[in-house]
C-alpha cells in the first residue's frame, strides 16, 4: 500500500508540474504578443508551435505555426526554402510582425523524431517479454523463462 501511495503522489506531482509549465512558462509566444501588442512591443519571442516557412517574400517570409496564427517575419531569406522547419528567435513589433534575430533551419526534423522513437519501442518490447507485474506486491518481476 505504501508503494502505491508513493506512485500516486509522484503522478500527481508530475501532473501538477506539467500543468504549471504549460500555464506559467517564462517564454513569450506570438499569441500573447498579438493579444496585447502595445505591452509586448520590442520583446523577444522564442516560443513557437512547430514553426515552418510558409511563403518566402523579398524581405522575409510568412511563418506558419501548428494550431497557431501565421505571422510575417522580416529576415534574410538566403538559403531558406518553403516548408522547412526552423528554430527562431525574433523581436515583436506592435504593428503585427516579427524581426528575426536568430534563425536555424531544422533539417530532417520529422525523421529525427521518428528515429528517436525506435529505442522506446525496443525497450518496451524487452520489458513486455521479460517482466510480469505482480499485483499482490505491486511491482514488476522477471518472468521464469527470462
Amino acid at each position: 500500500m505504501k508503494r502505491f501511495l508513493y506512485i500516486l503522489i509522484s503522478i500527481v506531482v508530475l501532473t501538477g508540474l506539467a500543468i504549471y509549465n504549460y500555464n506559467a512558462h517564462p517564454w513569450i509566444d506570438v499569441a500573447q504578443c498579438m493579444n496585447d501588442p502595445e505591452n509586448y512591443d520590442g520583446k523577444i519571442v522564442e516560443k513557437f508551435r512547430e514553426p515552418m516557412i510558409g511563403k518566402i517574400l523579398n524581405d522575409g517570409f510568412i511563418l506558419k505555426q501548428k494550431h497557431g496564427q501565421s505571422i510575417r517575419v522580416y529576415a534574410d531569406t538566403s538559403g531558406l526554402k518553403t516548408g522547412e522547419y526552423l528554430g527562431l528567435t525574433a523581436r515583436f513589433h506592435k504593428e503585427g510582425y516579427l524581426e528575426a534575430v536568430k534563425i536555424k533551419v531544422s533539417k530532417y526534423r520529422r525523421y529525427k523524431i521518428w528515429l528517436s522513437v525506435i529505442p522506446v519501442f525496443f525497450v518496451l518490447f524487452l520489458l513486455i517479454f521479460n517482466l510480469k507485474f505482480n499485483w499482490k506486491k505491486f511491482y514488476f518481476e522477471l518472468k521464469n523463462n527470462a
